[in-house]
């Protein structure tokens, strides 16, 4: 891994990544200067050295603060969304043991703590400062303050080769003659000059909860370099004060929630863990985003597209690590690949396996030729809808096929369906075609993949409830919901299914996936669902790779549960005559 000290690159990439270069990150942009609870000319109850911002007025108690600030500490993406996460090198916990201020320390050091950012793969570039001083660091406070908590994080920005990856001491401290607690930030950095864009350029900011008035207040400390006063010269619209607002409302706001008892409802990373997930994810978008988004051949947005499929990529190579010995040891299928991003990262990253879709994609043609040979241009149709049924091979043995006939409408360009006038009557055109046809039909796919296969469902519309019955491991990612026929339909929420709880969702989107979810237990498989790091709304996946304990049906007893699929013949193959979808 190369890093740099020095000022990071602008890049041109997307807009994806730029918006960041601009002055409001993640603050109201409605707030009018009148508004501000400005307290700048009152000085700071920390000390002479600090300069007091802003305070308001509270409800919440000491524990609810106490319990959202810890989790803001862990989790600083939070406040800005610059910042991936926070890796903790360092963390000190004081127990007081007496009036006498005796205490017990319990000290953790991650093992890790004198290495390099732990990425997944080694990036082209990524800028850091000053990542050997892992000491806690401390700064001019009130001598009535004792720690509570002292912890160093490592901040890993989103983006590493524009922000800079650095170590932050954080401080919880308790003031028992002002009933107050304080959580201090305080960067490993020496001049404002070198404050990475997502901080502000203090030397450390302090967040005062005081239990007898009820306030919460922010305070920043100004480098010895710094006028003592530039914080309380500028101006509400400038960007330090606007951070201080932000980083004040997101304490409140959390807090408040702890005090109403919020739960979280959505918990990700439940699959794999999120600090190998997003390394993986950094190392991907530095080697294929740009490539992708520059040579886009499509009408739809690529930033959607792009950093999406990085991120499934990002998160199916963590998976696969976990569950296969090498990447020689399996092969995957990409049902309904669409613009076949995924299949191109997982390939050039090493991956053996194939992308189908309906229809061929411009973006194809954009890829190295091994890749194009991975993409196929194929309809998928079950072989349990063509092969004979058990019963009737056992009678015969020289069966292979099932001797049904299937009539699919003609459409064409013009008429968009195919007609001929019989006595002043419209007879719609037809094909037919066999199930011995269809078999032998170089444009249709008949799912009998290798057994290592692992299926990947990505947004894959009709072929979604299909996937858990082909009898392979899998992970979809459930989108437009369709019944086995291909037909559009609407599944009901399952509640309380597979041990959750019953505060989740009522939409269309929860029923489909829980109809996945209900269609793979009874196929047989354990499911896992993880809700994925990516930039849609549909974002749920089900995942399944063991068997579980409670045995499985045979796929026709899952076809005759589900209503049939006499019409996913004909509607499949006219899905080959129709535009694709822009998802």
């Amino acid at each position: 891994m190369k890093t740099l000290d020095k000022e990071p690159v602008k890049s041109q990439l997307t807009k994806h990544d730029a918006w960041r270069e601009g002055p409001h990150q993640n603050t109201d942009l409605t707030l009018k200067p009148e508004e501000l609870p400005n307290i700048r000319d009152h000085p700071s109850v920390l000390g002479k050295e600090w300069c007091g911002i802003f305070e308001t007025k509270v409800d919440f108690k000491i524990q609810h603060f106490m319990t959202a600030m810890s989790n803001l500490i862990n989790s600083p993406n939070i406040n800005s969304t610059v910042i991936l996460r926070a890796d903790i090198l360092r963390e000190k916990k004081y127990t007081y043991v007496s009036e006498s201020d005796d205490f017990e320390v319990e000290n953790f050091v991650n093992p890790l703590i004198d290495s390099e950012p732990l990425l997944a793969e080694p990036c082209e570039t990524v800028l850091t400062k000053n990542l050997d001083d892992t000491e806690i660091r401390q700064v001019p406070l009130d001598e009535n303050f004792k720690p509570s908590v002292e912890i160093v994080r490592r901040m890993i920005p989103r983006n590493p080769s524009k922000d800079y990856i650095i170590n932050q001491t954080c401080l919880i401290l308790n003031n028992s003659k002002t009933n107050s607690t304080l959580v201090l930030y305080t960067p490993h950095i020496s001049t404002p000059e070198d404050i990475p864009f997502y901080l502000p350029p203090a030397r450390s900011i302090g967040i005062l909860f005081n239990s007898e008035k009820s306030t919460l207040s922010i305070s920043y400390l100004p480098f010895e370099s710094q006028k003592p006063d530039i914080f309380k010269t500028m101006a509400p619209s400038e960007r330090p004060i606007r951070i201080a607002y932000r980083l004040m409302g997101t304490a409140k706001k959390h807090s408040n929630g702890v005090m109403n008892g919020y739960t979280k409802r959505v918990n990700h990373d439940q699959v794999v863990p999120k600090q190998l997930f997003q390394d993986r994810y950094i190392a991907l978008k530095q080697k294929y985003a740009k490539v992708l988004v520059d040579n886009w051949s499509e009408s739809t947005d690529p930033r959607k597209h792009v950093f999406e499929d990085i991120a499934i990529a990002a998160f199916l190579i963590e998976f696969w690590n976990s569950i296969y010995s090498s990447k020689q040891s399996f092969e995957f299928r990409d049902l309904g690949c669409g613009n076949g991003i995924l299949v191109y990262i997982l390939t050039m990253e090493g991956y053996r396996g194939e992308g189908i879709d309906a229809r061929a994609r411009k973006s194809w043609d954009s890829f190295p030729d091994n890749v194009k040979a991975c993409l196929k241009e194929q309809v998928l149709i079950p072989s349990v809808l063509l092969r004979p049924h058990p019963m009737a091979y056992a009678q015969n043995s020289m069966l292979t096929d099932n001797g049904q006939t299937w009539k699919v409408p003609i459409y064409d360009k013009v008429q968009h369906q195919g007609s001929i006038k019989n006595s002043g009557k419209s007879i719609q055109l037809v094909e037919c075609y066999t199930s011995s046809e269809l078999l032998n039909e170089p444009k249709v796919n008949v799912a009998e993949f290798p057994s290592n296969t692992f299926i990947i469902g990505n947004h894959s519309d009709e072929l979604t409830c299909w996937i858990p019955l082909l009898g392979y491991p899998f992970m979809v990612i459930p989108c437009c919901s369709h019944n086995l026929n291909g037909d559009k339909t609407r599944y009901p929420v399952i509640k309380g299914l597979n041990g959750r709880g019953s505060h989740e969702g009522n939409s269309t989107y929860q029923g489909l996936v829980d109809h996945v979810e209900y269609l793979a237990l009874l196929c047989g498989w354990k499911v896992e669902r993880e809700m994925l790091r990516i930039p849609s709304t549909r974002n749920s996946a089900v995942i399944c790779y063991q068997n579980n304990e409670f045995g499985s049906k045979s796929i026709y007893e899952m076809i005759a549960m589900e209503g049939g699929a006499h019409k996913w013949v004909e509607n499949t193959m006219a899905l080959m005559k129709k535009r694709p979808r822009d998802h």
